[in-house]
């Protein structure tokens, strides 16, 4: 009798910074592609076969290849259970516009610590203190910075650098977290509450107990304080109070 072995979940990652994203920007049409053809197909290497084999509109196969790789390592490498998949999903199928990027910017900052550490060393600071301009050389002194806790920066290359500058800049806007071309200005993003309740069940699988999830930094990433995500997170466990009581 051979018995299965569940994946490890890694919730989010840590450690060093890899220049993944110097290859593509957001990819939100993209990633809705690859989420319905997942709801259709049932299958997530049925899904990567499909797009790749041509249902992505690139005319390039190289392109298409990189492209759902660089999907699956924000949303599927890190064997998420089949509830987030679902989450997903739906996001991808509503027509509400914002809950789909809102999530992807939550998911992608989840895993890739070069760009979780960005929005809450970086933008959210700015954001409190009022100054909202975002440009490329911001990304590169911010490198800059790290340099001394992140000794893997030594070794990228400049075009590597300034390739990620642009599209760590690109994704955060195409994610609704940046407006703006060259110049760029920081903007709260569009939260569902869906999303921030797929936030809280996140949490709450990695062990954030009730009484901590509005403390939590990954609020941040919406450039949400304290006080907002406490509002928040009482309405959401007030509406699970009552729908318990109801059944």
């Amino acid at each position: 009798m051979t018995t299965s072995i569940e994946p490890l979940v890694r919730w989010r990652v840590s450690g060093d910074y890899l220049p993944t994203n110097a290859s593509k920007a957001g990819l939100l049409d993209e990633t809705r592609q690859f989420l319905l053809t997942y709801q259709r197909l049932q299958s997530l290497a049925a899904a990567r076969r499909a797009l790749v084999d041509g249902e992505l509109p690139q005319r390039a196969r190289a392109t298409r290849v990189t492209i759902v790789e660089v999907i699956q390592r924000r949303l599927t490498r890190w064997s998420p259970p089949a509830w987030v998949l679902d989450d997903l999903v739906g996001f991808a199928a509503t027509s509400r516009e914002a809950a789909l990027p809102s999530v992807l910017l939550l998911h992608t900052a989840r895993q890739d610590t070069l760009m979780y550490e960005f929005i809450q060393h970086e933008l959210v600071p700015r954001w409190q203190q009022g100054d909202h301009v975002l440009v490329r050389a911001d990304v590169q002194r911010f490198l800059d910075q790290r340099e001394s806790e992140h000794a893997e920066l030594l070794s990228w290359s400049h075009s590597t650098r300034e390739k990620l500058a642009g599209n760590v800049l690109s994704i955060l806007r195409d994610y609704g977290l940046l407006i703006g071309r060259a110049s760029k200005r920081i903007i709260e993003p569009l939260v569902p509450l869906s999303a921030a309740e797929h936030l809280i069940r996140l949490l709450r699988a990695e062990g954030i107990a009730n009484a901590d999830l509005a403390r939590h930094p990954d609020w941040q990433i919406w450039l949400w304080d304290a006080a907002r995500a406490q509002k928040i997170v009482r309405a959401i466990l007030d509406e699970e109070v009552l729908h318990e009581r109801s059944r």
